[in-house]
Parts: structure tokens; sequence; C-alpha cells
């Protein structure tokens, strides 16, 4: 039976992409796999910015640990919601909470959970900053050997 993820950037809150996987999951019969990737190089880009702004301090290090717990809490916090309300729906739920590169650890999930079909979880952003900055969003979909939908949440 497949299964069905749904990828979620950390920080967004998943509403439209969080009922098509519902959807899919009753569809297909599988359990809904809901994916967050805490990705540490996106939290050290963050916390390297405020060394700048503290001259002769290296404030970096202490950060990323604050920021990587936080944004864990966060993440375990949208899955235990997400569990409630799939498990209204009647649909089974798994979810994984993983540290990485997100392509590598999507790709890897759907090959280890008999994924056939996958929602993407995307931020909005200007036609701009696609052009520019190709996300996940755009990658994935490459990498998939399934249905694989691109849901853009506010």
């Amino acid at each position: 039976m497949p299964n069905v993820l749904l990828m979620i950037p950390p920080g967004v809150e998943p509403c439209r992409s969080r009922d098509q996987a519902i959807a899919s999951a009753q569809r297909l019969g599988g359990t809904l796999i809901a994916l967050i990737v805490l990705d540490p190089a996106e939290t050290a880009r963050v916390a390297s910015s405020l060394d700048s702004a503290f001259i002769g301090d290296r404030v970096s290090d202490r950060v990323v640990e604050v920021l990587t717990r936080e944004a864990r809490t966060r993440a375990e916090a949208l899955v235990r919601s997400l569990g409630e309300q799939v498990a209204k729906a009647g649909v089974r739920f798994t979810s994984l909470i993983e540290e990485g590169d997100p392509g590598t650890i999507c790709a890897r999930v759907m090959r280890t959970h008999d994924v056939g079909a996958a929602v993407l979880v995307a931020e909005k952003r200007s036609w701009l900053s696609r052009l520019l900055s190709r996300g996940a969003d755009v990658r994935l979909p490459a990498l998939a050997g399934c249905e694989v939908r691109v849901v853009e949440e506010d």
C-alpha cells in the first residue's frame, strides 16, 4: 500500500497541503508521513550573520545551538498537532524530524517508505526569488519516482 509524504519546511503551518495529503492518503489507503527537515547549514548561515553585528565577539556558535533547539521544539509541536488532525480523518500517521540536506533526506524517505505520492509544502515566493534561488520545491519533483504536488502556503 503506497504511502503519502507531506514535506514541511520549518516554520510553515500546512493547511491546504495538509488537506491534500490527507485526501491522497485516504485515496491510496496508505499512511501519511509528515517530514520536517531542519537544515543545519541554513541555521549556521542565520547565526553567522549575527557575528558582524557584534564586533569582536563570535556569537554564532552559541546562537546555532539555541536556534536548533527552538526549531526542533516548534517542529515537534507541529507534528503533534498535525497527527491529531490526521487521526480525526481516520488516516494512519507517522512523523519524521531530521537534520541535514532537505533534498537528500526527502529522496531517501521516498525510497525507504514506499511513497506513492508526495505533497511538498512551499513558501510563497516572488517569481524573481524562484528564478534566482531554486528551492527544494523546484528540485525535488525531478528526484521522485511518484506523483508529486507542490502546494504554496501563505
